[in-house]
């Protein structure tokens, strides 16, 4: 079995669209009734990753590897086998390469995730462990009731589209920190958000025709207690909700379903042709889904994080 190590970020568009053609053969058992992306939106994705982080790329016949490297206990693996070229020992190469170089990397625990009953075979089979379940929901925009949710006296909704104002970087670096206590697998240790990660986030979905709108809740001092990012790329009739968190100190005062409603509200005014909305929350974070459910989101799948250390 051949596996080629590719540099997603030289790579010719024909590499590249071989990496997408197999992702998206992939696509309806893992995101039951999402729209599948366009093919240069898959390819975007690969060649133009934030620079803070390592990233490594493998193709075979009909599969394909990809390891995302943001420390030694936040390395993450995406493994995609074409369903016509399963079971020929095609994924088995891939996962060899993938944990050889996460060896040479310095990692000590590498995540996957399986939706299928064959993920999971696989997964045990090589010695990962199941951990997290990861609740995947869908939001149909067009017709959802999204009343308008005032914050607390105190407090602004404010919205920003593709960059961060640099004025208010330092407080949103310090409001995403609301993330690094969010329930996460025992085994992974996710670094924490900097101002230089932030910049390389926005650059790296500029360069993938993304747009970022970051909602936040702002009291009068420039403290930012919440905020709620949603991503989309342009022309897509899909958008994915990256990341929502309201600082401890300033949680159960309605910040969060605050910020999520607006960003939600200005989705629908500025992007009519959106239909969907996702997101995705840990099984046990019963706020955050009791939330989303509330705003009319439905569970369509879970996946399981499972991990190796290599």
């Amino acid at each position: 079995m051949h596996v080629e190590e590719v540099d997603a970020r030289t790579a010719s568009d024909e590499t590249l669209t071989q990496l997408a053609e197999i992702a998206h053969a992939c696509w309806p058992e893992e995101h039951p009734g999402e729209p599948l992306p366009a093919l240069d939106e898959t390819i975007a994705f690969h060649r133009h990753q934030p620079a803070t982080h390592t990233t490594c790329h493998w193709l075979a016949d009909g599969g394909f590897a990809a390891l995302f490297v943001h420390g030694p206990r936040a390395a993450f693996l995406h493994l995609r086998v074409h369903p016509d070229r399963r079971r020929r020992g095609v994924g088995s190469a891939l996962l060899a390469a993938a944990v050889e170089r996460a060896r040479e990397l310095g990692v000590v625990a590498l995540h996957a995730e399986h939706s299928t009953g064959a993920g999971a075979a696989f997964a045990a089979r090589f010695g990962f462990a199941d951990g997290q379940r990861v609740v995947r929901s869908l939001l149909g925009l067009p017709a959802a009731e999204l009343q308008a949710s005032a914050p607390p006296a105190g407090w602004s909704l404010v919205t920003w589209l593709g960059r961060v104002p640099d004025e208010h970087l330092a407080a949103y670096v310090v409001g995403r920190g609301a993330m690094d206590d969010a329930p996460a697998p025992e085994e992974m240790d996710f670094p924490s958000w900097t101002a230089e990660k932030v910049r390389a986030s926005e650059e790296s979905l500029a360069r993938r025709s993304r747009e970022m709108r970051v909602t936040v809740a702002m009291s009068a001092d420039g403290t930012i207690g919440s905020f709620t990012e949603l991503r989309l790329s342009r022309g897509s009739r899909a958008a994915f909700t990256d990341d929502t968190g309201t600082v401890a100190a300033y949680r159960g005062r309605g910040l969060a379903r605050a910020v999520k409603t607006e960003s939600l509200r200005r989705l629908r005014a500025d992007h009519p042709e959106v239909e969907l909305v996702t997101t995705m929350n840990a099984e046990e974070n019963a706020v955050m889904r009791g939330l989303n459910e509330s705003l009319g989101f439905r569970p369509t799948s879970v996946t399981t994080t499972s991990t190796l250390k290599p």
